[in-house]
């Protein structure tokens, strides 16, 4: 039984589970989208797909089945951009300013791989085998891993 002092277990789950979105299951809108991506400030993104891509596993939980191109309908539409914000996410546009800032400094003092892709000549061979061929997987490019965190080939 709840009382002002008091919440009991199953209310404060069903309170926590509905904060986080996951208590509604239906169809979703765009607009819907884009307001969950508000709410939560940062959606990160991952190109991996076993099942689906993370943002739309993250997405789809909390509000429900939303059609396919809705990411890149709101990205187009400048409703959501994508950043660098923790890892790479979409972020509501409504927080750019609070990123600009931070994107002028970046690109002043530049990022922690620029170095390393002007110093193995990458950059330039990366953006013109793009221009040339069009996009491109990681794979087309020559390289193994060099070791560290991910293990990922120079020209990733």
């Amino acid at each position: 039984m709840s009382s002002p002092d008091r919440i009991d277990v199953p209310c404060l789950r069903r309170f926590v589970v509905a904060r986080q979105g996951f208590a509604t299951q239906r169809s979703a809108t765009a607009d819907d989208v884009a307001g969950l991506v508000h709410r939560l400030q940062a959606v990160q993104l991952d190109s991996i797909s076993a099942v689906e891509r993370a943002h739309r596993l993250t997405i789809g939980s909390r509000i429900g089945r939303y059609g396919a191109n809705v990411e890149n309908e709101l990205l187009g539409a400048g409703r959501i951009f994508e950043y660098w914000a923790h890892e790479a996410c979409l972020v509501a546009i409504e927080d750019y300013p609070l990123m600009r800032r931070r994107m002028v400094e970046r690109e002043e003092r530049g990022t922690w791989s620029a170095g390393i892709a002007r110093d193995w000549g990458l950059e330039v061979e990366v953006l013109a085998r793009i221009r040339d061929e069009g996009p491109l997987p990681v794979r087309a490019f020559d390289g193994g891993g060099g070791g560290g965190m991910w293990n990922w080939k120079p020209a990733k």
